[in-house]
């Protein structure tokens, strides 16, 4: 009985507390508290809302990436998503906004060509913020002044504009590869250059399938300058081939494929590979879930993000950066002795001989281990470690299963090691020392 009491009172107390918030939310839009003004920037069918449109936004949503706004000529309030809108502002500000989208007002355009380029500025050789594919839709905002392209026979025909894309990308595209058409508030589109009418496809899909898709953890490698060559590989993620009508799924313990017929929309942002078990969940413009049948007959779910970074060039870079330790470290001795651990020689192509190890046998190299083997940077050191050690060294002896790990110092009498055999190391991180762990000093070898 007390534990019903106890649930009751905390269902009432939560319903209380959501009742509050709509109360207060309420009242806040009653009173008229705005965060300011915006101009619709791509038509919305489903509101009956055309681009160039002024609107009052009055709350922003930054964990469902929403404006909540009022629709013109009613009490409707509504969610709309944030790339779709611009920043709110005062109105005279907001009418300078809507009059600049003014000349290419209601204008998308159709790409002809597949892998076109959107640019950060009106320059041919400008970074690349987005590819396009053939027949993506895009939004034409305005044109700008930017350097004539040419295609090696002289200058191409055509002008810079600024466009937008289904999935909020902004920035510059030359027109030349561009289909220009008029769009309604209803969704359909009439091609300037001809009598046809085509139906507004699915903006959000769109976005989904133009993107390269990897495992959500890449993202906290590359935030944190911590790419691990041992969880992270080009191949690795989530792709739709619309022209083989293909998705495949490949992550490190897992590659597998089906072939689809149709899209289909389960519910909003929730989509179905028809005659698969592949569903996916768009969260928004930079985050997927896609849940499937692994080949076991498990339901399993992986989270995946766009990103914009090269990944084969950032995997190089590392294994760039760690043979560059090693060699420093090589450099350093290449020999180093201790009157009871033996003497330690590092060789090119991250090889190591190591003799006079006794007293480390076997508590922390095997019995069965020869003197010599490779050596090699696998892990990063936390940054309170960092203070104190170089790094940490995984050595692989020849005829021993299991790594031998230990972090290092190099200091103006040589080079200290500690056993790192209980280091916690968790995502490919040292974040903490073996507790008592067993330190070793390595004098400079003068027999070198």
């Amino acid at each position: 009985m007390r534990y019903t009491e106890g649930m009751n009172g905390r269902l009432c107390r939560r319903a209380g507390f959501f009742l509050f918030l709509l109360a207060f939310f309420s009242v806040v839009m009653a009173c008229g508290s705005t965060l300011g003004y915006s101009v619709v920037l791509w038509n919305d069918s489903e509101n009956q809302l055309q681009d160039g449109t002024i609107v009052r936004v009055y709350i922003r949503s930054n964990i469902s990436h929403v404006y909540v706004i009022g629709l013109p000529e009613s009490n409707k309030k509504v969610e709309i998503p944030l790339w779709m809108l611009t920043e709110p502002t005062n109105m005279k500000k907001a009418k300078r906004i809507a009059a600049r989208y003014a000349e290419y007002e209601h204008t998308y355009a159709s790409v002809k060509l597949d892998g076109l380029p959107i640019r950060a500025e009106a320059v041919n050789t400008s970074k690349q913020v987005y590819r396009l594919r053939e027949k993506e839709i895009i939004r034409v905002l305005y044109k700008g002044k930017g350097q004539a392209v040419t295609n090696g026979k002289g200058n191409m025909q055509g002008e810079w504009l600024r466009v937008l894309t289904s999935g909020g990308t902004q920035g510059w595209c030359f027109s030349y590869n561009l289909d220009l058409f008029q769009a309604d508030a209803q969704g359909l589109s009439q091609n300037k250059n001809s009598d046809s009418v085509v139906e507004k496809a699915d903006t959000l899909l769109d976005a989904v399938i133009t993107k390269a898709w990897y495992p959500e953890q890449y993202l906290d490698m590359i935030q944190n300058k911590r790419i691990d060559p041992s969880r992270m590989d080009a191949t690795y993620g989530f792709g739709i081939a619309t022209d083989y009508q293909t998705i495949r799924l490949a992550l490190q313990s897992t590659s597998l494929s089906w072939k689809y017929s149709g899209i289909e929309k389960a519910s909003d942002k929730v989509y179905h590979f028809a005659e698969t078990p592949v569903t996916m969940t768009v969260r928004n413009e930079n985050e997927i879930a896609v849940q499937f049948t692994d080949n076991d007959g498990k339901i399993k779910s992986q989270n995946f993000v766009a990103l914009s970074e090269n990944i084969s060039a950032l995997l190089q870079e590392e294994i760039n950066r760690r043979s560059k330790e090693l060699e420093q470290l090589r450099l350093f001795g290449p020999s180093f002795s201790s009157s009871n651990y033996g003497k330690l020689s590092f060789r090119e192509g991250n090889l190591f001989t190591w003799s006079g190890y006794n007293l480390l046998v076997p508590s922390i190299i095997a019995k069965s281990a020869k003197g010599n083997g490779t050596v090699s940077v696998n892990y990063f050191i936390s940054s309170s470690l960092k203070t104190s050690y170089d790094g940490i060294l995984t050595f692989r002896f020849n005829e021993m299963a299991k790594e031998v790990n230990f972090l290092y110092k190099m200091t103006d009498d040589g080079l200290r090691l500690e056993d790192a055999t209980q280091a916690q190391i968790s995502n490919g991180v040292v974040v903490s020392r073996s507790s008592s762990p067993l330190v070793i000093f390595f004098a400079h070898d003068t027999g070198r």
